[in-house]
């Protein structure tokens, strides 16, 4: 049998990976799911104790309720699943399982990356048509379907020929910011998704002065934007090689981490 990786057994290992993450993060992940439902009768019952009676729930609170439930998953989500290995009991139980070190990197970040914000958009599309549907003038149109989707990626569009993969970036950044606090939630043992935060706070302090320095000594003018962007084509280029040398360097970075600190776990 391959010590490193093996599909049988990473197989059951994924299922067991899956049962965990349901029995640590289901009740939780559901109630962010249910977000709209949830800010429809809140607003709601504010409208109607302040006479208001039943109004039409206005699209920016649909959206932001949908912000605060990615931004609450992206925050907790790692630390509720697997935040307990660095516990002597849970961390020597999870040690002991018959997985590789490499089965295990592999299936969190299955677990991490698709999983969760596959079942996260199929709740918060579930509860968003449904209340569309009930309540079809008191909470209004849709706002996670196609239409509006493309509205956003049409916003992000300028001159004709111009396109933004704005779905793509936000996939990217949800992996991101879901692989940074799932490493702090392995790395640290007390206050992870705080101490975190002030890790980010303090990276970001070191790294833009040396951006303003790097990018303050380049003479661009006005001028030289314009023209550089004049040209749709030349502009997605740009984007994208930049956008993807970005997350190459920093997704790279924050697995190879993972890897690294689940290889080195010890208790």
């Amino acid at each position: 049998m391959n010590n490193v990786f093996d599909f049988s057994r990473f197989g059951q290992y994924f299922l067991y990976d899956m049962r965990r993450a349901k029995n640590n993060y289901l009740v939780s992940l559901l109630v962010m799911g249910l977000m709209p439902i949830a800010i429809f009768i809140i607003f709601q019952f504010f409208s109607l104790i302040t006479g208001n009676g039943v109004t039409e729930l206005p699209d920016e609170v649909k959206i932001c309720a949908v912000c605060i439930a990615i931004f609450a998953v992206m925050l907790g989500a790692g630390t509720k699943i697997y935040g307990a290995i660095t516990e002597k009991r849970a961390g020597s139980d999870y040690l002991m399982l018959p997985a590789s070190t490499l089965e295990k990197w592999l299936s969190m970040v299955l677990v991490i990356c698709l999983v969760l914000p596959v079942v996260l958009l199929v709740l918060l599309l579930a509860s968003d048509g449904v209340m569309s549907l009930l309540f079809p003038n008191a909470y209004g149109n849709r706002i996670l379907d196609m239409d509006f989707a493309r509205g956003m990626i049409d916003g992000f569009s300028g001159e004709e020929g111009f396109y933004f993969n704005l779905p793509g970036i936000m996939f990217l950044n949800w992996c991101e910011s879901l692989l940074i606090f799932t490493l702090g939630a392995v790395c640290f043992k007390k206050a992870k998704v705080a101490k975190t935060l002030l890790c980010l706070i303090a990276f970001s302090m070191v790294t833009s002065p040396l951006m303003i320095l790097t990018f303050g000594s380049t003479h661009l003018g006005t001028s030289d934007i314009q023209a550089w962007f004049s040209d749709p084509d030349r502009a997605v280029s740009t984007i994208n090689w930049t956008l993807s040398i970005i997350y190459t360097v920093v997704l790279g970075g924050l697995l190879a981490g993972l890897y690294c600190r689940l290889r080195t776990l010890k208790h």
